[in-house]
């Protein structure tokens, strides 16, 4: 059970909760999640209302299935006497990211004790990556996952990677493409643990996951724990420097200019294949410049939305 959900379950049931909830898209969701977190309790539902496959673009485009469509952010506020704090709260934060991007307006509606639980749990919903990558809540355990899947399980957390940013979505579809069994892996913001893990899954042999974030580092080692596969993932704080030792593989899904940076600062030095993502389409070719001005060679450019994703291995080992 999840830990606030579990401290929540002996209350009595005349306790009352305010339910938030924001129809947007997937991009938008993961922003809104980690802007109000603080402010509610028992995390932060990312429900997916539907999924559809994607055209074609300007530059390659995953045929296989992906999460698309509209998402709702759902969270609960406790009717207290907290809830008028919490709530200011919880619009403030939604204002300043309006700032950045249009937000929609939450909805409101009351929740009794008695039917909490239940309505929290229903927001979460298992998520397909790919062609064979399920995201499930630990409480969902019959029927999301056949043959061949690979269940990868992450309660509600703050820290990023949920599975339905684009981004994450765009690694883990490039880590099912090119982890082959045996690999060693460097996930460079690992935030979650999500991608750490899917590479343990899919065969390779030891991956260390880094984040500057104390809270991702937390969340990311209790991930790892969760899927059995703390005996070859080690998540540490810190960047790409303080893991040691060439790669196979690097997956970093981070931004554009810190991309670029660690590029500058001999990251392309590490393995002979590198995963980029947390690039959106207009900052695709300073990070193409960089990548081939540290001795590596573009392999594929795929895309959701305005998010691009690399694909470059260095250049003596330049893969068909």
């Amino acid at each position: 059970m999840h830990r606030l959900s579990a401290k929540l379950s002996g209350m009595g049931d005349d306790r009352r909760w305010l339910e938030l909830s924001i129809a947007t898209d997937a991009e938008l969701a993961e922003a809104i999640s980690e802007a109000i977190f603080p402010y509610v309790e028992g995390g932060v539902a990312l429900e997916q209302v539907n999924r559809q496959l994607s055209g074609g673009a300007a530059v390659d485009r995953w045929e296989d299935e992906r999460a698309d469509g509209p998402v709702i952010v759902r969270a609960y506020l406790p009717d207290d006497e907290t809830l008028e704090e919490r709530r200011r709260q919880v619009e403030q934060a939604l204002f300043y990211l309006n700032m950045i991007r249009p937000v929609p307006q939450p909805t409101y509606r009351a929740v009794a004790q008695s039917d909490w639980a239940d309505a929290w749990r229903a927001s979460f919903k298992p998520l397909r990556l790919g062609k064979r990558i399920v995201i499930r809540p630990s409480w969902i355990d019959e029927g999301v996952a056949a043959g061949d899947d690979i269940l990868i399980t992450l309660d509600p957390g703050m820290a990023f990677g949920t599975g339905l940013h684009p981004t994450t979505q765009l690694c883990a579809m490039a880590l099912e493409a090119h982890v082959r069994p045996g690999m060693r892996v460097l996930d460079v913001g690992s935030g979650s643990g999500i991608l750490s893990i899917l590479a343990a899954k899919l065969g390779a042999r030891e991956v260390i996951g880094v984040d500057t974030d104390d809270e991702a580092v937390r969340v990311g080692r209790d991930n790892v724990l969760g899927n059995g596969v703390a005996g070859c993932v080690t998540i540490v704080r810190g960047s790409h420097d303080v893991a040691g030792g060439g790669y196979d593989l690097v997956v970093a899904n981070i931004l554009a200019g810190v991309i670029v940076r660690m590029l500058s600062e001999g990251l392309a030095d590490r393995a002979p294949l590198f995963i980029f993502s947390g690039i959106l389409e207009g900052q695709t070719a300073e990070v193409t410049r960089a990548a081939q001005s540290a001795g590596l060679a573009l392999l594929e450019a795929n895309r959701i939305d305005d998010w691009i994703c690399l694909v470059c291995a260095r250049t003596s080992d330049e893969r068909a």
